[in-house]
């Protein structure tokens, strides 16, 4: 089932449905309040489990085209969050040992996820000629989305959800960072001297220099850069 699904690219339509709630926080006493629950969407386990195949195919395609940017980490097999910090940690102390001043401009993309177009992810993974199944599966799990939610016990209507990529589910880390592959080597290839670290959507670019007047020019250079490309 599981080969079938992705070999047709159409993965069936109980699993792109959700079954949402909202919980209260603990930590709000007035549940009347802005923000005093969050939402927990439920998804088909067996869903789950043919996108947990799917994100292994895209991995290794990624990584085959070599798509993805050195300094990508999350969905990537030895590119954990700890990674990431470990080498942020050395470039700092190799830094510091050798008089020089280390600055990061940290940037969360906001709403990532949600953001993405879906043609546009379709074109990347198009151009760099990836498996032509793995992308029809993309594009078939992301049309005609559902959710039936539960709000305070009582059942709502379904209802269609239009989003870039499902947040929360298996599939969605591997998706963001290739639809956001091309941004750290397009601030990086204008040799600013810096360096781009990023985990899915939290973005970290390094800068080191002498004096701190030249750090913040070069971070401020990046920052400029990384905004063109979101336009672009």
């Amino acid at each position: 089932m599981t080969k079938a699904a992705i070999r047709t690219g159409r993965p069936r339509g109980v699993w792109k449905r959700a079954s949402g709630m909202a919980i209260h926080k603990p930590v709000k006493e007035d549940d009347t309040k802005l923000y005093a629950h969050r939402s927990r969407l439920l998804f088909s386990c067996i869903g789950k489990v043919v996108e947990e195949v799917v994100t292994e195919l895209l991995s290794e395609e990624a990584e085959r085209q070599r798509l993805l940017s050195d300094g990508q980490f999350g969905s990537r097999k030895e590119r954990s969050a700890i990674d990431a910090e470990a080498i942020m940690f050395d470039r700092g102390y190799a830094a510091w040992t050798n008089g020089h001043i280390t600055g990061v401009l940290l940037m969360d993309n906001t709403a990532a996820f949600p953001s993405v177009p879906k043609g546009r992810l379709g074109n990347i993974m198009k151009v760099w000629q990836m498996d032509g199944d793995l992308i029809r599966w993309m594009e078939s799990i992301r049309s005609e989305r559902a959710v039936d939610m539960t709000i305070e016990g009582i059942a709502r209507k379904r209802h269609p959800v239009e989003a870039g990529v499902p947040q929360g589910t298996p599939v969605s880390l591997i998706l963001c960072a290739i639809y956001t592959s091309g941004l750290i080597k397009w601030v990086e290839q204008y040799g600013f001297a810096a360096e781009g670290l990023s985990f899915v959507d939290d973005l970290g670019l390094v800068a080191t220099a002498n004096e701190l007047n030249r750090v913040v020019t070069i971070l401020g250079r990046c920052a400029v850069k990384s905004i063109e490309w979101a336009r672009r």
